[in-house]
């Protein structure tokens, strides 16, 4: 049998957590949640520049992230052919929504929230876990 190994995915956050898009998954693999979420913090300040306000790192096994994971490009579409807009694929929003959520449902609303986004938030149970960070006030 082989092992499972944890993936974590970053996500980039509006001010209340409540729009949430991906940003990257991390090419380290762990092998157990507490050991991804243990490096959370220190893998968060990579994404200092991203054009968020909070960033969100989450460690999981892969099998639940396959849905989050960005597609392989198309080929090029044949000439004539003017190329749709890029969208988001479903499986990144609803991974995205779904953390997003999770996260909301442990912060408290409104002002609140930056307050308590002044040092990172762990949330860690058997399956997952989850890291928000407020990156610039």
């Amino acid at each position: 049998m082989q092992a499972v190994l944890i993936a974590m995915t970053i996500l980039g956050c509006d001010d209340s957590v409540s729009q949430c898009s991906y940003v990257a998954t991390v090419d380290k693999r762990w092998e157990t949640v507490a050991a991804c979420d243990a490096e959370a913090e220190r893998r968060l300040k990579a994404y200092a520049n991203v054009s968020y306000p909070s960033v969100i790192a989450v460690c999981e096994a892969p099998r639940a992230l396959a849905a989050a994971e960005p597609p392989k490009p198309a080929p090029a579409a044949a000439a004539g052919t003017a190329p749709a807009a890029p969208k988001e694929p479903p499986g990144i929003a609803g991974f995205a929504e779904n953390i997003a959520g999770q996260v909301r449902a442990h912060l408290p609303s409104g002002k609140d929230v930056k307050e308590t986004l002044s040092k990172p938030v762990h949330f860690v149970s058997a399956s997952y876990s989850w890291v928000v960070t407020r990156l610039n006030d």
